[in-house]
């Protein structure tokens, strides 16, 4: 009987040293969910390989932003991989957020619906257990708990968003459900962050479809820049792969102004403007035909502009095909940098490939430019000169100009816009989803949003930017230049 039950115990402890190793072995041969077809059937959970990339995602890094499409299961993995932390590890705590009660309950509510399906040679009920040393776990309507036998309990505990929420919790794990629903989000993390930012390190998943103008996307941009220490994942519709092309053309007929938010195919879908979006005709198949390091053929005529700025400005250049159409395959988009600095990193960065300096046509510019410092006396257009720069005022008719880039930007049968773009211009591939139409102006973009890529752009079609012209052009021109500077010699007199 011994030898028996030792025998069993080495099986358990075998199973426990594979879960603690592999969350994946935990989820396929352990897990159980909700069918997601039919409330309250329950289904072992066989997780996608996009769900698979997510849990991996989960254990590698410390900060996750995950923007997804809708229902993908990236709630319901998100608390497995919380209960699989609160099984392997004792004394581990973790909460969620959610954007209101209810929500908040739902989510505690999952997570005893996962316990409860765990085979009971794993973990059982409190109430299940008398007689039994292992792991069990008991929950409330806002909390879970998960005892260790003879060392410190594990938790879920869930909150609503609220403004002191972040304040009310110290954890090893911070779950953000639906985060850009969330109201408050900014002072919530704000308070939150401090108490998992410790030199033993606490993690944070934060989830959520795309919502624009919210701190989910302003975190979701410095993830994917860099300029925050989050790992950005994005899934999209195709992450079910149940989901086929003839789905989505079906789901944009019945959502023909939202699908792009709701079933995002790229990360600026999910930001897209919806109804109100100013550029309709805006799609990153078609604009964005080029890799990010494609570089002009040496007859094409190359031209900047650019939208001035301390908090935040832009420089863009656009080469001019033969044929009159344009790319714009370089973007410069500073911030908080002064004229100076900007001026010298856009000299620095009109370089061919061979370092050599690239000849520019003209850089046309925002007139605002020539608007005289009061402390200094030079305006943005004196400093830029002064650093080899040179600039010539942009027509800033606003609604001619948007006119225009429209026309530009028109898709055309058989053949690209007039002008696309490549994968490096990343902050004018993200923002141009998202412009909305003026609520008072139809004819005007709302100028309350980020928007210096767009101006750059109609700074640039209302240049009237002309094609390079071709060597016979050439030589004609200066024929003609050379007859009419020529002397006229009389052939009477000879003078």
């Amino acid at each position: 009987m011994t030898t028996q039950k030792s025998e069993i115990q080495q099986a358990l402890d075998t199973i426990w040293e594979a879960i603690k190793k592999d969350i994946l072995y935990f989820v396929r041969e352990f897990v159980y969910i909700e069918d997601p077809q039919t409330d309250g059937l329950v289904m072992k959970f066989d997780p996608w390989p996009a769900q698979v990339e997510a849990l991996n995602v989960f254990q590698d890094h410390r900060l996750v932003v995950v923007l997804k499409a809708r229902q993908l299961g990236l709630s319901w993995l998100a608390l497995i991989y919380t209960v699989w932390r609160m099984l392997t590890r004792s004394g581990f705590r973790a909460t969620g957020l959610s954007r209101g009660e209810n929500e908040a309950k739902e989510l505690v509510r999952r997570i005893k619906f996962i316990l409860r399906y765990l085979p009971d040679f794993l973990i059982r009920p409190a109430e299940d257990a008398a007689g039994w040393n292992g792991l069990t776990w008991e929950g409330g309507v806002m909390g879970v708990t998960i005892k260790h036998p003879g060392k410190e309990d594990s938790s879920f505990n869930c909150f609503p968003a609220a403004p002191d929420s972040g304040r009310s919790f110290t954890s090893s794990l911070v779950v953000l459900d639906e985060w850009a629903f969330q109201q408050f989000a900014r002072r919530i993390w704000q308070a939150a962050y401090p108490t998992i930012n410790r030199p033993t390190g606490g993690q944070v998943i934060g989830i959520s479809s795309g919502q624009r103008n919210t701190f989910f996307e302003e975190i979701w941009n410095g993830a994917v820049s860099g300029t925050n220490s989050f790992y950005p994942l994005f899934l999209s519709w195709r992450a079910d792969p149940s989901r086929d092309d003839e789905w989505y053309e079906e789901t944009k007929k019945n959502l023909p102004h939202t699908y792009r938010q709701e079933y995002p195919e790229t990360p600026e879908d999910a930001f897209a403007a919806g109804e109100g979006a100013a550029f309709y005709e805006w799609d990153p198949k078609i604009h964005v035909p080029f890799d990010a390091d494609w570089y002009p053929p040496l007859d094409w005529r190359i031209v900047r502009a650019y939208d001035g700025g301390l908090a935040r400005a832009c420089c863009k250049w656009y080469a001019i095909s033969p044929d009159g159409d344009a790319v714009c395959y370089r973007e410069f988009y500073p911030k908080n940098m002064t004229d100076d600095d900007q001026a010298q990193e856009i000299k620095r960065l009109s370089k061919c490939p061979d370092g050599s300096s690239e000849e520019i046509a003209y850089t046309v510019a925002d007139p605002s430019c020539w608007s005289k410092q009061a402390g200094t006396g030079e305006s943005t257009a004196d400093v830029f000169a002064r650093y080899g720069v040179p600039m010539r005022k942009a027509d800033n008719d606003r609604i001619n100009g948007w006119k225009r880039l429209h026309q530009w930007l028109k898709p055309r049968e058989g053949k690209s816009p007039r002008l696309t773009f490549t994968k490096a211009c990343v902050n004018t591939i993200r923002t141009y989803p998202t412009i909305t139409v003026d609520e008072n102006r139809p004819d005007d973009i709302n100028t309350r949003q980020e928007d210096h890529p767009q101006d750059c752009d109609r700074y640039f079609v209302m240049s009237r930017p002309a094609a390079p012209r071709r060597p016979k052009e050439e030589e004609e021109m200066r024929r003609r230049r050379s007859r009419r500077i020529r002397p006229f010699i009389s052939p009477i007199t000879g003078y």
